[in-house]
């Protein structure tokens, strides 16, 4: 039984189980397939020595080639990440390592390193009542009007230092990847509190570690930059052959969204007067956006 999902804004047809994605509609077409197959020995795109190997096709076919016996889980965090990271860079979109929300009908994006606290972040702002566009991969679609941002998997990724600190033990909750060292897990989003659309971009932040929380425009070559090193996997951009194309979208990015340093110091407990900073900015900016300044 094959599989009929919707993300990124792309219908997906897969052979393997995406449970928790949203359903696309009977009879639409699929954008990208993923099956089930034999790779040769030279035909890997991207090869995980414990799950298996990847061939991402032209930016519509994505082949899995499992090892025995290997989790579902883990099949999948390497299928909805770097191979379909691939996949968006095959198609021209830009994948930013980023997390979204939606503010004042707009797409606000915190751009950062793994680790940095982005995920965190993001079940704030959820459990403040946002809606969530986007985790850890955030596809932006180019247009006459602006950057777009694409609705990714219903769910947010967490340490347990950060389920611990949201007062959320792990029970119930799926793991990340099963591996007794790797304590992330999924916490599951529900269907209202994802966006069903794409929203324009209005702003991005990208995290930077300071002794006080702060906001700090950026602009010209610093903003093309820090966009062009938070690219999702960055290493694609090379193997795909679309540089020039790249570095395009990157300078159309740093020059019509808005792009700030988000410093603050890396401590939970600083947590709340950090959402509630970012939430202000956002708000300004997103408000901003719609009376047509930056």
């Amino acid at each position: 039984m094959n599989h009929l999902v919707r993300m990124f804004g792309l219908t997906i047809e897969s052979e393997l189980p995406l449970p928790g994605l949203p359903p696309a509609q009977e009879g639409m077409a699929p954008d990208v397939v993923v099956r089930r197959g034999t790779i040769g020995p030279d035909a890997a795109d991207l090869v995980i020595p414990e799950v298996g190997d990847f061939a991402v096709r032209d930016g519509r076919e994505i082949v899995v080639d499992a090892l025995p016996e290997v989790p579902e889980r883990n099949l999948r965090l390497y299928l909805l990440g770097s191979a379909m990271g691939l996949l968006l860079h095959q198609r021209g979109l830009f994948p930013l390592h980023a997390n979204a929300v939606a503010v004042g009908g707009h797409a606000i994006a915190v751009a950062g390193a793994s680790g940095a606290g982005k995920s965190t972040l993001a079940a704030w702002f959820l459990r403040h009542g946002l809606t969530l566009i986007g985790d850890d991969v955030l596809a932006l679609r180019p247009t006459p009007g602006g950057m777009m941002a694409l609705p990714g998997p219903p769910r947010v990724r967490l340490w347990r230092e950060a389920l611990d600190r949201f007062g959320l033990g792990s029970e119930g909750l799926e793991p990340s990847y099963v591996d007794a060292d790797y304590d992330k897990w999924d916490l599951p989003v529900a269907a209202a509190d994802l966006a069903a659309d794409e929203l324009p971009l209005a702003a991005i932040y990208v995290l930077e570690d300071a002794a006080e929380i702060g906001f700090a425009p950026m602009g010209g070559a610093d903003a093309a930059e820090a966009l062009f090193d938070h690219t999702y996997r960055g290493g694609y951009v090379e193997q795909v052959g679309n540089a020039a194309a790249h570095w395009k979208t990157v300078a159309i990015l740093a020059a019509s969204v808005p792009v700030f340093r988000l410093q603050r110091p890396r401590d939970l407990n600083q947590l709340e007067a950090l959402g509630r900073a970012l939430l202000a900015h956002a708000s300004e900016q997103a408000a901003r956006t719609d009376a047509g300044g930056r």
